[in-house]
């Protein structure tokens, strides 16, 4: 590498030193080779080529080869050596789908066929009616057979369920007999409390005299004191004006005690009068307030005598239900003590005619056990039967099947006149038909290209396989036609082949111009692990030092040095993850002869 590299450093300073003397025009001073190239360096600087930074797409690139084949090809073989009678087509001709390309010998061959067609179809048709009928028979006999079980397991449940009532059953009429002692106990119990009852009521209507009389009584001193009130009412007012009389002649002493004409002694006894009236009237007073206070008590007395008599009766009243209350209990606790004694008779019975029917649940437990054996006896031989009868049918099938077959093979691609037609439309790549000649069961008779697209198929390592993606697009290469064609992946196989543990990739081509032929090789390039937008540049900028890689840039008219780091690379291109943002002037060329400050001359790029 570092021999082109100088060889171009001379061609560079040769350049400078033609165009430095250029610029000088007419000066034919004659200078050493070596101080006109420095000369040049120090004026011009290094001369570079640059390039702007962009962002762009980026893939990494697979390549593998691959084979072109036709879309749809078709073989026609005849299993059979027969005479070719007429020859209609030849090799290289292009075909229609329905094309007689030859004509065959086949009548004893056809006339077989149409033979062993009937005895095939009879055969399968033998074979349906017998299966069908055994089918109906086993399906019958099995219907039997699940009647039975089901009927079995009903008669088990009754025999069950009888089982387990009768302990039930025998439980409650214990139950029950327990329980008639006690209600009869219930019935002495009442009957005995009705006596005690009347008893109580005799003695609630003998109070109801008595109370009676109390407010009788009351109701006398209740009209004594009303009578009394307006007696003591008037002796109040009476002593009022009596007051009034002794506190005015109290005021008129004093006034004469005040001017000398009475005497102290006058005036005491004047007010003692005075004292001794209102004492009166409070006496009074008293009197009067205590005689309501006994009227309002007479009257409340009265009140709650009348309330007691109310309660008297209305507990007599309750007492007479009860006692009704409790003749009807007694009646029914009696009524419920027959029904009870009823029941359990019921119940005796009841128990009786259970033990009764478990015993014959059994004996027909025992009939349909063996009606069911019975049948599953029938359905073992019915399918013996068919499974024998059915082997011989099928055999018979197999024999007519295998003729239909190899005749089907024969007359594959041939009409029942021995015409060979072809099956796809294309061309007659392969023909080997010659009139009056036989053709062979061990080669084809014809190949036939079909009309559609063409595909490629390729091989790729497993690394590869889950990177491509139906629908994804491919570069391929055909070198014989030295052409690139775009493809597109139609299908990626899920398994390797067992030798090459290879996975198999079909891609779809599209050839308007028809120039492509089965068999002719292909690179095909595959695009994985895009990245969209990235920092792209030449890869050939990018300059190495051990671990290290770096680029120059153009700032103005010096080259400066930027630390890089790299991701994918693809075709001629390298991504920059680390040092360059878009935009910078990168030196693609003469990048190798700039250090980090140094002169520099832009001459292209740009």
């Amino acid at each position: 590498m570092k021999k082109p590299r100088a060889v171009a450093a001379i061609l560079s300073a040769a350049l400078l030193s033609v165009s430095l003397n250029a610029c000088r025009g007419g000066d034919t001073k004659q200078e050493s080779n070596t101080d006109t190239d420095a000369t040049a360096a120090e004026t011009f600087g290094t001369a570079v080529q640059v390039q702007r930074v962009t962002a762009e797409n980026i893939s990494t690139e697979n390549k593998v080869s691959g084979r072109v084949l036709a879309e749809d090809e078709a073989t026609i073989m005849v299993g059979i050596s027969a005479k070719c009678t007429a020859v209609y087509k030849d090799a290289g001709d292009s075909v229609q789908k329905g094309d007689i390309l030859c004509k065959l010998d086949l009548a004893s061959t056809l006339s077989q066929y149409s033979a062993s067609q009937i005895s095939y179809e009879a055969a399968i048709q033998s074979y349906n009616d017998q299966k069908a009928l055994f089918d109906q028979q086993i399906a019958v006999a099995e219907k039997n057979v699940s009647v039975a079980e089901e009927q079995i397991e009903v008669t088990r449940r009754q025999i069950e369920v009888n089982e387990q009532q009768i302990p039930v059953t025998e439980k409650q009429i214990a139950v029950q007999e327990e329980q008639i002692p006690l209600m009869r106990n219930q019935i002495a119990v009442q009957e005995a409390q009705i006596p005690v009852l009347r008893n109580q009521i005799a003695v609630q209507e003998s109070q109801i005299p008595v109370v009676q009389q109390q407010i009788d009584a009351a109701e006398e001193q209740l009209a004594a004191g009303e009578a009394q009130i307006p007696v003591l009412e008037k002796q109040i007012a009476l002593l009022e004006p009596q007051i009034a009389l002794a506190q005015k002649n109290v005021s008129d002493t004093e006034a004469l005690l005040n001017m000398g004409a009475a005497s102290q002694m006058e005036l005491d006894n004047a007010k003692i009068q005075a004292d001794q009236a209102a004492f009166g009237k409070d006496q009074l007073q008293a009197q009067l307030t205590n005689t309501q206070a006994q009227l309002n008590s007479s009257r409340a007395q009265i009140q709650q005598s009348k309330y007691s008599i109310e309660q008297l009766r209305a507990q007599i009243q309750q007492s007479n239900y009860s006692v009704e209350q409790l003749q009807s209990q007694i009646r029914q606790s009696n009524y419920s003590v027959e029904q009870m004694e009823a029941q359990i008779d019921s119940s005796k019975f009841s128990v009786e005619q259970m033990r009764a029917q478990i015993e014959q649940a059994k004996f027909n437990l025992t009939q349909l056990e063996l009606q069911r054996d019975n049948a599953k006896l029938s359905v073992s031989q019915l399918k013996s039967t068919r499974t024998s009868t059915l082997a011989q049918l099928e055999a018979g099938i197999e024999n007519a099947r295998s003729g239909v077959q190899q005749l089907n093979s024969v007359l594959e691609d041939v009409d029942d006149q021995g015409n060979v037609i072809a099956p796809i439309s294309g061309t007659l790549v392969t023909f080997n038909a010659v009139e009056n000649s036989y053709v062979s069961n061990a080669m084809p008779v014809a190949v036939i290209n079909g009309e559609s697209d063409m595909k490629v198929t390729a091989s790729v390592s497993e690394a590869l396989v889950p990177k491509l993606k139906i629908g994804d697009s491919a570069d391929v290469y055909i070198s014989a036609l030295d052409r690139n064609m775009k493809a597109i992946i139609r299908s990626v196989e899920r398994a390797a082949n067992a030798q090459t543990r290879l996975y198999t990739v079909t891609l779809t081509l599209t050839d308007p111009s028809g120039d492509l032929l089965t068999g002719m090789f292909a690179d095909v390039t595959f695009h994985t692990d895009r990245v969209n937008n990235a920092i792209v540049v030449p890869s050939e900028a990018i300059l190495t030092n051990g671990d290290i890689q770096y680029v120059y840039i153009a700032v103005g008219n010096r080259a400066k040095y930027i630390q890089v780091s790299t991701g994918m690379t693809g075709t001629g291109v390298t991504e920059i993850l680390n040092g360059l943002d878009g935009g910078e002037y990168l030196i693609t060329v003469g990048q190798t002869y700039v250090t980090d400050g140094a002169d520099i001359r832009i001459v292209g790029g740009l």
